[in-house]
């Protein structure tokens, strides 16, 4: 089944962020999710996706924090099924890796459009395709992490959220080697620098923030611009009674 193939693959993602080889990708996840805490202003937030960074964005700033792991997205979108909140319910919502899970990730995200306030903020983490690691993907076999993911060029990303009237406030890329090993421990924080410079959009993590953009209706006063004169009717048209 296809769905247990999904949760399979998100299983491997996670076994895998958290060995050894990945710590110079968890440190360069890290180091761009404190950059970005900065600019999570809310009071309810929604963290979707990946366990592994959850405690990064916890804090007691929040009135609330709720979470939904990967299996119960990939279990709610295979099944068509609406998340268990309200409309308009949260004003901060992260994804993280949550969009790398999903077949049909438009359909997610108008479900994720449906619980943001009118001034919802949303942080999205994710494999960009258009990489190094969008290429190497295509070389290796796409049964293992993380290349059993989908990854997603950032410029799809942002239109489907443009569709919804979402502005791009922050876009980054980060980790532009396909590959981790602890002899680049050393060097993680000069090729994040070079990457950034260089390369800003190829990185294969992106971390898009975007802000809803709602048009406040403001009530307006009519004004006519013609004068209207109400006349009498003559007394010729008056109906006469005998």
């Amino acid at each position: 089944m296809k769905i247990d193939t999904n949760t399979h693959h998100y299983t491997e993602l996670v076994r895998w962020y958290r060995k050894t080889k990945t710590y110079p990708i968890r440190k360069s996840i890290t180091s761009e999710v404190s950059e970005f805490r900065h600019s999570l202003d809310g009071n309810n937030v929604l963290y979707l996706g990946l366990p592994e960074f959850k405690k990064k964005f916890e804090s007691t700033k929040y009135a609330s924090f709720f979470s939904v792991d990967g299996k119960d997205i990939i279990k709610y979108q295979s099944i068509e099924k609406k998340l268990p909140f309200e409309d308009k319910s949260h004003d901060i919502i992260i994804l993280m890796h949550a969009l790398d899970l999903l077949d049909k990730p438009y359909n997610f995200i108008r479900e994720i459009d449906r619980i943001a306030s009118d001034d919802a903020k949303i942080f999205i983490v994710g494999f960009n395709k258009l990489s190094l690691w969008g290429l190497t993907r295509q070389l290796h076999n796409k049964k293992h992490s993380p290349w059993s993911a989908n990854f997603h060029p950032i410029s799809n990303i942002k239109e489907w959220f443009k569709i919804l009237s979402y502005d791009v406030k922050i876009n980054t890329t980060s980790c532009l080697l396909p590959f981790a090993s602890k002899s680049l421990n050393r060097y993680i924080d000069k090729l994040s620098f070079l990457q950034k410079f260089l390369f800003p959009s190829y990185g294969g993590i992106y971390f898009c923030l975007l802000n809803k953009a709602t048009i406040p209706l403001t009530p307006q006063k009519l004004k006519f611009k013609n004068k209207y004169v109400v006349h009498t009717f003559p007394k010729s048209t008056m109906n006469k009674t005998v």
